[in-house]
């Protein structure tokens, strides 16, 4: 088989999604119809660059989902002049976390859309999950109770959008409404507030400006996270902006007013103007 530019690109895409491609993904990514998709993956499946689930892994998954095999992998190793020993890549998925890799993807697709769709903003970096599982920071912060504890911070992703004159460094949180209301102030507010002015924010991105972006599964479940925010951190919740999974389309992501910042009742959006909350 000899590997066509758009299958060096497929291949580089699924890695850098965290390693991880729905077929519907890719698709949207690289094709227009879904027959051509299916035949083009499976040629790659078939020689090697690409793995996929066996028929009874794929019965409890959402969709039919790729990662790179090992021919796949050496070949986007070799891109970045690397032997396949020294290439750090995921060679099986997480498989109770897959529905949650790719909602992961569909958020930042539809950024990445959006930022295509409005030549003002652009994505400039996105650091995946893996990479706060591989070099995790810690962070010391004081419990409701005024206790001292750790964490180690690892958001669902990271990302850098320019826009204008400012750069707007965002934090994704996806809530598959795993953790009860009270855990979630816990585990993830005072901590993340405390992340963002911590040194080790710093050293890691050279800036301390930064906003969470918690996207969840429903009305009900953004209030009652947004009410244990504010109970949790008071005015530094408006560090944490809260929306649904439902009303995150590339037309919508940026620029409409689908986003209910800590502190406030009526929703904004993420850009509304020039003059956008950049954080802390």
């Amino acid at each position: 088989m000899r590997l066509t530019e758009r299958d060096t690109r497929i291949l580089e895409a699924v890695h850098a999604f965290d390693g991880l491609l729905g077929d519907y993904q890719i698709r949207r990514l690289f094709f227009t119809g879904e027959r051509q998709t299916r035949g083009r993956l499976s040629l790659l499946f078939q020689h090697g660059y690409l793995e996929k689930p066996s028929r009874a892994q794929r019965a409890s998954l959402p969709c039919m989902v790729y990662w790179l095999g090992k021919r796949g992998a050496a070949h986007v190793a070799g891109l970045r002049g690397q032997m396949l020993k020294q290439f750090a890549y995921r060679r099986e998925p997480r498989w109770s976390q897959v529905a949650h890799d790719l909602a992961v993807n569909d958020f930042r697709l539809d950024v990445i859309e959006a930022c295509r769709r409005n030549p003002e903003f652009s994505l400039e970096e996105w650091i995946p999950e893996s990479e706060f599982w591989a070099h995790p920071d810690t962070v010391v912060y004081k419990t409701v109770n005024g206790k001292t504890a750790k964490r180690q911070i690892r958001p669902d992703g990271f990302f850098v959008i320019h826009h204008g004159k400012y750069h707007s460094r965002l934090l994704l949180e996806l809530d598959c409404a795993t953790e009860d209301n009270p855990r979630f102030a816990r585990e993830k507010v005072r901590p993340g507030v405390a992340y963002l002015r911590s040194d080790a924010y710093k050293q890691r991105f050279g800036f301390q400006s930064g906003r969470w972006l918690v996207v969840t599964t429903s009305e009900r479940r953004m209030r009652n996270l947004k009410q244990q925010a504010e109970i949790a951190a008071g005015k530094d919740a408006r560090a944490f902006l809260f929306t649904t999974a439902v009303k995150i389309t590339p037309q919508s992501v940026l620029k409409d007013p689908i986003w209910l910042r800590g502190g406030d009742d009526k929703p904004s959006a993420l850009f509304p103007n020039s003059h956008t909350f950049f954080g802390l």
